[in-house]
């Protein structure tokens, strides 16, 4: 304990305990501070941080003006981890830079994912102290539980000590930690009166020259309270807070007065310079002001800010101040904030609070605040505020307008559809210009459209947009885009919302050219979500051709916009895998991935990541795949927080469990994987995944040939059907009839599989090649089946294409299905088939089918294959996939965990099994070993 320090003995163990069991376990712990006003919170917190109890001491304290603006509480925490080397780059990008970003503005999730990059490059315990909870702002504890979640997953040594008022915000933070980690990890202090023997302690170390008797007096007048304890002891005979902020006031001179004012209408410490700024005082004015508060122990200086000793001082104070000098402080530090905020969203925002209790106007000022790239990160209660100030009486009609049309826009931004549709459908109402009226209809359509309980006015809305008299273009392609939309995915009219998808597509080129020449943001908005729409009609009508030209055409459209080339990319990835050209289809998937990451965009990482991992499955790169889809799952659990399956209806075409559950089925224990794709099943809402989950199982326990589970097989597959129906997809209740065909193959249900393939015929429409390809194969079973010799050959041939094309997942069943084909009539080459796919199957870790493929052999009597130790010749680092020679090579060259987790853009717990699985298969002993082997293998060749 440092010396001075009085009282809370047992309190101050039980924080030190908390860091300690932080530190020890690597995994996060936390104490949450409650007291009242006076009890020694701050005091508390000061002294646990001299301590040094870790080696990074993170803060975040909250004042009441700042309450409203985001991230106000948390900017010292922001800019300390700015300063991680290389991690904190973008987030220093995201804070400072006067764009933060090209082509929108930025998102709270994306600005918390550069955080936590920052936050896992520090290396070492880290300690977060949060004061004055009560009045710290949503983002700002937003940001905290992120961090907690991420440090939870990561299992890093992060110790969070917080403090507040007895109020229902400070409760709320505590059951989220509790939700975070755990009821035994999480303590709550209530800070009540000091021990009698402490405060009396306190007293004579405050007023040493107090008489015992009166010692014991203000201990009874304190009541145990270490504020009100420093204050009497202090005060001589005054007993009383406000007689004694009087009589200190009476004794500052004018600056000192007219400062400690400032202060107090701030709410919040000031820097010298501002305090300068300000009152447009000169330097030595302004620390003569300075000096002369800290002597009456109104307020203290840490580092360069000044600030009121005590919240209940600021109160006291602010009670002797007249309503008119309130007003023209909160003025003044208005007029100083919008002169230097630039678009700096908090600072705009903390303007316009002391502009509006200035009872200035705050029309123009909210203009600023919404126009600012970082305006998403208002939230919710920001929004609602500037919504609210754009509906008052008395404005301007055109500020007033331009407020509103800025308002519903942001709640567009924002994802609050309620608030957007509203916001949009008023606007329209309350404007004349048709233009403006035809853009809020149009917008007020789009939200509609995205609730599911207010879908069925987005048509009516649409046709009030379409019914305006505008010559806007850009306009026009809007509406159509949309139009095609809603065409075929609410009304279900495929061929008419075909024809406007591409209509509006082919408008867009007329208008801006292929590619265009010169485009402004808007302009290329529209083109791109023009092509968009007729990309995903070109997919469901499964027309390859079309796909990749309009591909490559939104990659040169896209090509200004970071979101844009991202999606770009995707797309090129799903046309070149539906043309069969899947290398270079894996290869757009990765770039998508790389940059949505290296960018941190995380509802874009998330349909990167499960279109990369579809693929990597088809490619039989499960390592890789698995690794990709649970980043995903952790990202969704950080984003989720207490929800489940937050992420699941926002991925694109793949929902990340199902894809988890493949990559499973194949490298785990299969029954396993059934079973938790049950209990996936009860947590899916959306029929159009559940229909997946639905038939994985139905199929994966027909390929697996457990006879006992047949009606299990049934029970699914009509589950699977009246998902299909409910979702409406055409293209994957096409795809659900080639899952039924090959289940009802393998089942012996010949002729229900016979029909399941005509079904798939009748649509006359090509598939993508894989699709093809299965439906070639579940033929030739059928074949083989009913004793036709053709049946064989069959397989042979797909087996060829597939292994031409590097369709490895899909191989091993051809291979298998081969080999099972052959028993009846050539044991020996039947043995031959089903070692190979054993072989290949080992060498993706493709468990299942490798079991499958012994169990193959041993009914046929031979001796089942193993892989055993490192053939002759062979290096232990040539048994390494291509992702663990790349975190090899940077141990070898001296980088920590931490480090390479920075520089691959991976979590600090995936680099940690990678690193587990690279000595266990060099047969490193550490990582000096490893570096060891890594230096003979580069001398190799040299010495040759």
């Amino acid at each position: 304990m440092s010396s001075g320090f009085v009282g809370r003995r047992v309190e101050l163990a039980l924080l030190d305990s908390v860091c300690s069991k932080a530190n020890a376990d690597n995994r996060p712990a936390a104490a949450l501070i409650s007291g009242v006003p006076g009890s020694g919170k701050s005091r508390l917190l000061a002294e646990l941080r001299s301590r040094r109890r870790a080696t990074h001491v993170l803060g975040v304290v909250g004042y009441e003006s700042a309450f409203q603006v985001p991230l106000g509480a948390a900017a010292n925490l922001l800019r300390g981890l700015g300063k991680v080397s290389d991690a904190g780059e973008t987030l220093r990008e995201f804070l400072f830079s006067p764009n933060p970003v090209d082509d929108r503005s930025l998102e709270p999730l994306r600005l918390f994912e550069a955080a936590r990059r920052a936050l896992l490059g520090l290396e070492g315990s880290i300690l977060l102290v949060a004061d004055d909870l009560q009045w710290v702002d949503d983002l700002s504890l937003a940001l905290c539980s992120y961090l907690v979640r991420s440090a939870a997953e990561e299992e890093i040594p992060f110790a969070v000590i917080a403090a507040t008022r007895p109020t229902s915000r400070g409760l709320a933070f505590h059951d989220s930690l509790l939700k975070d980690l755990g009821e035994d990890r999480v303590w709550i202090i209530d800070l009540g009166p000091l021990e009698p023997d402490e405060g009396v302690q306190l007293i004579r170390q405050l007023g040493p020259q107090l008489s015992a008797q009166r010692v014991a007096e203000l201990w009874t007048q304190s009541n145990g309270s270490p504020f009100w304890l420093a204050f009497l002891a202090r005060s001589g005979e005054e007993h009383d807070l406000a007689d004694y902020i009087a009589t200190r006031q009476r004794g500052l001179r004018r600056d000192a007065a007219r400062m400690l004012a400032l202060l107090c209408v701030a709410t919040r410490p000031l820097a010298a310079s501002e305090l300068e700024a300000v009152m447009e005082w000169d330097h030595a004015r302004t620390e003569e002001a300075i000096a002369d508060l800290e002597r009456a122990g109104l307020a203290v200086v840490h580092g360069v800010a000044v600030g009121l000793g005590h919240d209940l001082i600021r109160a006291s104070a602010m009670g002797q101040l007249s309503a008119p000098s309130r007003r023209e402080l909160h003025a003044l530090l208005a007029t100083f904030l919008e002169r230097h905020a630039a678009t700096d969203v908090q600072l705009l925002h903390e303007a316009l609070v002391h502009r509006r209790e200035a009872g200035l106007d705050a029309a123009e000022l909210a203009l600023r605040v919404l126009q600012s790239p970082r305006r998403r990160l208002l939230g919710r209660e920001g929004l609602l505020e500037l919504a609210r100030l754009a509906d008052a009486s008395g404005l301007a009609e055109p500020v007033a307008i331009a407020l509103r049309l800025a308002v519903a826009q942001l709640a567009t931004e924002m994802g609050e559809q309620e608030i957007a549709l509203d916001r949009w459908t008023n606007l329209a109402s309350g404007v004349t210009d048709p233009t403006l009226r035809a853009t809020a209809f149009l917008a007020a359509s789009r939200a509609a459209a995205s609730l599911m309980e207010r879908k069925e006015e987005a048509f009516s809305l649409l046709e009030l947009a379409l019914s305006q008299a505008t010559d806007d273009p850009v306009l026009s392609v809007e509406i159509e885009s949309h139009r095609a939309n809603l065409l075929q995915v609410q009304k279900h009219r495929a061929e008419e919302g075909r024809k406007a998808a591409f209509d509006a597509a082919e408008k867009a080129r007329q208008l801006w050219g292929t590619p265009p020449v010169e485009i402004d943001s808007r302009e290329r908005e529209a083109y791109v979500a023009a092509l968009q729409v007729a990309f995903d009609s070109a997919v469901v009508e499964e027309n390859g051709p079309a796909q990749l030209q309009i591909a490559d055409e939104l990659a040169q459209v896209a090509g200004g916009s970071e979101e844009g080339s991202i999606w770009a990319e995707q797309d090129r990835a799903t046309a070149l895998m539906f043309a069969g050209r899947v290398g270079e289809a894996v290869a757009s998937a990765r770039v998508a991935w790389t940059q949505a990451r290296q960018r941190m965009l995380p509802m874009l990482t998330l349909p990167a990541g499960a279109n990369l991992a579809s693929k990597l499955i088809d490619i039989g790169h499960l390592d890789e795949a698995d690794e990709v889809i649970s980043e995903c799952v952790e990202l969704e659990r950080r984003v989720a927080g207490s929800q489940e399956r937050f992420a699941m209806v926002k991925v694109g075409n793949w929902s990340i469990h199902d894809l988890r559950h493949q990559i499973w089925l194949s490298r785990g224990d299969w029954r396993d994987a059934i079973a938790s794709l049950e209990r996936e099943v009860m947590l899916q809402s959306q029929p159009h995944f559940r229909m997946h989950l639905h038939w994985h199982i139905s199929v994966w326990l027909a390929r697996c040939g457990d006879p006992g589970r047949s009606m299990e097989v049934e029970r699914h597959a009509e589950a699977s059907r009246q998902d299909a129906l409910a979702a409406d997809c055409r293209r994957c209740s096409r795809e659900l009839e080639l899952k039924t065909a090959e289940l009802s193959a393998r089942l012996g249900r010949l002729e229900e599989a016979e029909k399941a393939l005509q079904a798939w015929d009748e649509d006359g429409r090509p598939a993508l090649l894989n699709d093809m390809l299965w439906r070639r194969h579940v033929a030739a079973l059928i074949a083989v089946a009913r004793g036709d010799p053709a049946g064989i050959a069959e397989i042979e041939a797909v087996l060829a294409e597939r292994d031409r094309l590097g369709l490895v997942g899909a191989l091993l069943w051809t291979r298998l299905d081969l080999a099972g084909a052959l028993v009846g009539s050539d044991r020996r080459r039947a043995a031959e088939e089903f070692r190979k796919a054993g072989d290949e199957a080992a060498a993706v870790g493709a468990a299942t089918e490798q079991h499958l493929a012994e169990l193959g052999l041993r009914r046929l009597g031979v001796r089942t294959w193993r892989r055993g130790q490192a053939r002759a010749g062979e290096s232990a680092l040539d048994r390494l996939s291509e992702r663990e020679r790349e975190i090899a090579t940077l141990i070898g060259a001296g980088h920590s965990n931490p480090e390479i987790a920075s520089r691959l853009f991976l979590s600090r717990k995936t680099i940690e099994r990678h690193v587990s699985n690279i000595l266990a298969r060099t047969g490193a002993r550490n990582r000096t070993d490893l570096a060891r082997l890594l230096n003979v293998q580069e001398a190799r060749p040299a010495s040759r």
